[in-house]
């Protein structure tokens, strides 16, 4: 197992020591120590929670089949709770429901929420940190990772929305026929974008071997410099389906004197 597979194999418990840390420890240590005597922790922290991770809420939208206590569905229990069926992501294998309401306070639908992690897999404070190179075929782009996406929600069909037919050839229900088109649905629905400028979709989209729910987004640096002055960069993800949108603030992303993208 590579140090990045341990990283997101341990995170629930990395992230529960990191809540636990005094708030001192959230300096920006990475630029007053060399990487070698960054902690575990600390390292947990850098890939985390930093100016170069975010963890963001997911919003997956329901299909027409999605009810209540449906046999594919969410079921309703004790108390109230809605529970939906569980992904890779999820922790109990279960995961948060939010009921939607009309006036005469009914239920009228779902939204589930997951979270996942946004991380700049080519920052040199990443690429420290996890001691592994970028894939061959990612140069001269940067690299984000999102972790945390089930393959199956992107084949669901909308509200509303008649499901395409399903296919008699048994190659395409395959896992690897699933894989491919979940990355040919994030290819069209991720952009990067620095404030005030047009967005780029990305033209490089792997998955991250022997982690599942986890892709790599390849996004082109002459496409889209990006420079410190820049005030805001937004990775967005959205389907019909899945929506995920991170921000992150170019002046925190400065490391040994230089922004870190």
């Amino acid at each position: 197992m590579t140090r990045r597979e341990a990283l997101n194999a341990g995170a629930g418990a990395w992230i529960a020591a990191i809540l636990a840390l005094p708030a001192s420890a959230a300096a920006d240590f990475w630029n007053k120590k060399k990487s070698s005597e960054w902690t575990n922790e600390e390292i947990a922290r850098l890939t985390t929670h930093s100016p170069w991770a975010r963890e963001v809420n997911a919003e997956f939208e329901l299909d027409s089949d999605y009810t209540t206590n449906g046999a594919q569905g969410p079921t309703t229990g004790r108390g109230g709770v809605i529970n939906a069926p569980g992904t890779s992501s999820g922790s109990g294998g279960q995961a948060q429901i939010e009921l939607g309401r009309d006036r005469n306070s009914a239920p009228r639908g779902a939204r589930r929420r997951e979270p996942v992690t946004v991380r700049w897999e080519s920052a040199q404070p990443v690429l420290d940190a996890v001691g592994v190179p970028i894939p061959a075929g990612f140069e001269g782009r940067y690299v984000l990772s999102v972790s945390g996406l089930p393959i199956g929600v992107m084949e669901r069909p909308r509200r509303g929305v008649e499901a395409a037919p399903i296919s008699a050839d048994p190659r395409e229900n395959t896992p690897v026929a699933r894989q491919r088109r979940m990355v040919e649905q994030l290819q069209s629905s991720a952009t990067l974008e620095a404030k005030g400028r047009e967005p780029e979709q990305p033209g490089v989209i792997r998955p991250v071997p022997r982690i599942p729910g986890t892709y790599l987004f390849g996004f082109s640096k002459e496409l889209l410099p990006l420079t410190a002055n820049d005030r805001e960069i937004v990775f967005t993800l959205k389907t019909a389906l899945l929506s995920v949108r991170a921000k992150f603030d170019p002046k925190e992303m400065v490391y040994r004197g230089q922004l870190a993208v």
